[in-house]
């Protein structure tokens, strides 16, 4: 019985081909344009991640406790030879790099600006930043302790070119200021106004020399195989590196408005589907209605014939029911076609910034199966469930005043 009323809510469905179609086509077009929404979302959050932590920040850190929230430059890491060679052995880790950071002053012939010293060790820095790769004119640290690196909105502040001299300003360990002069080396384009403008780079041993730290070092970034471990809590790697009065850290906690950024997207994802889906359910109970009303004059003959008022409502939640999975293969379509034309371009935002990074690459859509399914599924409930009211309605009808009425 009820597979002869799938098959008869489907010759329904056909008997109206134009109204089905369109019908179709509208569910289906939003449910194509919230799969694409997805991806692109999914694409900005992974872009977005992969600037912040392949730039500069690596997918994970070790720091003194306290470090970052004072800067404290005497709160150096504990037991750095130990950590770095247990580093080297962790299965998880990819590679790291230390460095030496502190607030300083940079001076050119012209203008003074405040700027954080930053040492870097220039054999395993490459393999964790993107340092090397963003310099634009000049070249990278050889070993020179007179060696400066800046970035080009510093470059600009300072009036300052390759080969000049720059005069670098810190406070020491211990107490008293320590001033070198650097020649700039090289000036690189970051996409982050932070460490395009506020940021100089330097040998780690000329660092720690003018601080006072010889041999120590305030921070260990790290990188995994993939950046999504930075943010998995279950990592043994928190555990394992946070003891000598240590702490490591992810990057969602090194740099927690992208976290929150990534958090307000799926809130903004979830207001967007409650709106299509609404706007799904009244169209299909329009559509429904209108077919009901049409077939007033039938619905009546069937009760008068003795047709039960449940068998009517399910015919009519089975039509729903076709018409839901039309619209989710149009729309299933639709969505891939449009990731599959973008992917192969991206999508151009221009220089946008965001959080502090800087958009300035196209993004490509990227298909997550895990949450995109959740969109082509709630299309197929909701749109089969906005069959019931005109379901229940179709099945009280009166069976005298129904064949009374014809459209």
């Amino acid at each position: 019985m009820f597979i002869r009323l799938v098959k008869f809510a489907w010759k329904i469905i056909c008997r109206n081909r134009r109204r089905t179609v369109i019908t179709g086509l509208a569910v289906g077009l939003g449910l194509g344009s919230m799969i694409f929404t997805e991806a692109l979302m999914q694409g900005m959050s992974a872009h977005m991640i992969d600037t912040t932590t392949e730039s500069w920040m690596g997918d994970a850190q070790i720091h003194r406790n306290g470090f970052l929230d004072t800067r404290n430059i005497n709160l150096i890491i504990k037991r750095p030879d130990s950590t770095l060679s247990m580093l080297e052995l962790d299965s998880t880790v990819t590679s790291c790099t230390p460095r030496i950071l502190s607030p300083a002053s940079a001076t050119s012939t012209t203008e003074l600006k405040p700027v954080t010293l930053i040492g870097v060790d220039i054999e395993t820095d490459p393999e964790v930043t993107m340092l090397e790769a963003a310099i634009d004119s000049g070249y990278y640290l050889s070993g020179d302790s007179t060696e400066l690196i800046i970035g080009y909105k510093l470059a600009l502040d300072l009036n300052a070119g390759l080969g000049d001299v720059i005069v670098i300003t810190v406070a020491q360990a211990g107490s008293g200021l320590s001033s070198s002069m650097f020649f700039v080396s090289g000036i690189c384009h970051f996409g982050n106004d932070n460490l395009d403008r506020y940021s100089a780079f330097v040998n780690l041993s000329a660092a720690g020399r003018m601080l006072g730290i010889q041999g120590e070092i305030h921070e260990i970034a790290v990188k995994f195989p993939q950046a999504e471990m930075g943010a998995d809590t279950s990592l043994g790697f928190w555990n394992k590196f946070s003891v000598f009065g240590n702490t490591a850290l992810g990057w969602p906690d090194l740099a927690p408005q992208i976290g929150s950024l990534l958090s307000m997207v799926d809130v903004s994802m979830s207001i967007m589907a409650a709106i299509l889906f609404g706007l799904v359910v009244f169209g299909i109970v329009n559509s429904l209605f209108m077919s009901v009303y049409e077939r007033m004059y039938e619905f009546g003959v069937m009760k008068a014939v003795g047709t039960r008022t449940g068998t009517i409502t399910v015919m009519v939640i089975l039509e729903a029911f076709w018409i839901a999975v039309i619209s989710t293969v149009i729309g299933i379509a639709i969505g891939l076609l449009i990731i599959w034309i973008t992917s192969k371009t991206g999508i151009n935002f221009g220089d946008m910034e965001v959080s502090g990074v800087t958009i300035n690459k196209p993004i490509f859509p990227v298909l997550t199966l895990g949450r995109v399914w959740i969109y082509p599924l709630s299309t197929l409930i909701l749109t089969t469930a906005a069959g019931i009211y005109p379901g229940i309605h179709a099945g009280r009808l009166n069976p005298a005043e129904a064949m009374r009425k014809s459209l």
